[in-house]
């Protein structure tokens, strides 16, 4: 029998170290991160029953958690599958430097929002982060040549004249693997509201001048042209374009591809197909391959196969490049 192909997401902390002004997170009363490094290896194990595309270790910041590395080892160097973490950098000094590169993760993905230091720190509201990041890829490059490091970056009004420059200074840098952008989405944390973005607390994320992205983004397009590292596709720039230029009518022709072959199980050991539709169960209760066949998800495909909202996730996250 052929094996279904898979993707895997793990959150395993809803904790983090920053304040940034784009999510609310760090503002909110910490849940309980129940899961640990038994139930998460047990999870890994279960992934025998499918054909693994990755596995990804997220949060919060996942290298807060003190047995992260130990995991990413055990799905790499035991289970053989890939790892691509993703984190603000904090942590990350010479020491811990070296046990990310002996814990086998493959890529990981450093959150760098500004050329300048000023930016950049005012963005994720804690000085000296951005010498933090550029230190770490320091140390990790020196460390081996084998991981991947690349730089993710949120588009919005904060950083709109650093976004040229940050690409072409990736573009320059030997020791990046690439930059990926993520358009501005409603603020982690606060109630969902598809007219967020006219709000005034969150003002001064969204661009007003939807001209000036509109050139910024054909820069970027420009720079992907001539060969720089930039890792979104032609078509996600070009559909990041009519998001910022109007939000609430932007569409795809494309159905959402949640639900054929990623799958999400956060802190509490929740599963998630898609957010919006809520747990398919809980991996404290059943295998990820019983969940993953369940009745409950199954539905919710079936919802997922009819949705045609404009979620963010069909700009950032779970981007498919339109039918030709």
């Amino acid at each position: 029998m052929t094996k279904e192909k898979i993707e895997l997401g793990i959150s395993l902390n809803n904790n983090c170290n920053f304040h940034c002004r784009m999510c609310n997170i760090w503002r909110q009363e910490q849940g309980e991160n129940k899961l640990d490094f038994s139930k998460c290896s047990k999870l890994i194990d279960d992934l025998g029953m499918f054909e693994v595309k990755g596995v990804r270790l997220s949060g919060g910041d996942p290298l807060l958690v003190p047995w992260s590395l130990d995991l990413a080892y055990y799905i790499n160097s035991k289970k053989g599958y890939h790892v691509v973490a993703t984190t603000n950098g904090s942590m990350i000094n010479e020491p811990f430097a070296k046990r990310i590169i002996e814990s086998g993760v493959n890529n990981l993905n450093l959150s760098l929002d500004a050329y300048t230091a000023e930016t950049h720190d005012a963005i994720r509201g804690i000085p000296g982060s951005h010498q933090k990041i550029l230190k770490a890829i320091e140390y990790l490059s020196s460390k081996s040549d084998q991981i991947r490091i690349g730089i993710n970056t949120v588009f919005s009004n904060l950083n709109l004249d650093e976004i040229i420059p940050l690409t072409e200074m990736v573009g320059k840098d030997k020791r990046i693997d690439h930059i990926y952008f993520m358009a501005v989405m409603q603020p982690f944390g606060t109630n969902p509201d598809p007219e967020w973005f006219l709000k005034k607390e969150f003002s001064f994320l969204w661009p007003q001048d939807s001209v000036k992205v509109g050139n910024i983004l054909d820069q970027l397009g420009y720079l992907k042209r001539k060969g720089c590292k930039i890792n979104n596709s032609f078509a996600q720039i070009r559909t990041f374009k009519d998001y910022f230029r109007d939000p609430l009518n932007f569409t795809k022709k494309n159905k959402c591809n949640l639900g054929k072959e990623a799958v999400e199980v956060n802190q509490s050991g929740d599963v998630y197909l898609c957010y919006h539709y809520g747990s398919i169960g809980n991996i404290f209760n059943d295998s990820l391959f019983d969940i993953w066949n369940s009745e409950k998800a199954n539905q919710i495909r079936r919802r997922i196969e009819e949705c045609r909202q404009n979620c963010n996730l069909l700009v950032n996250c779970y981007f498919e490049d339109e039918d030709v």
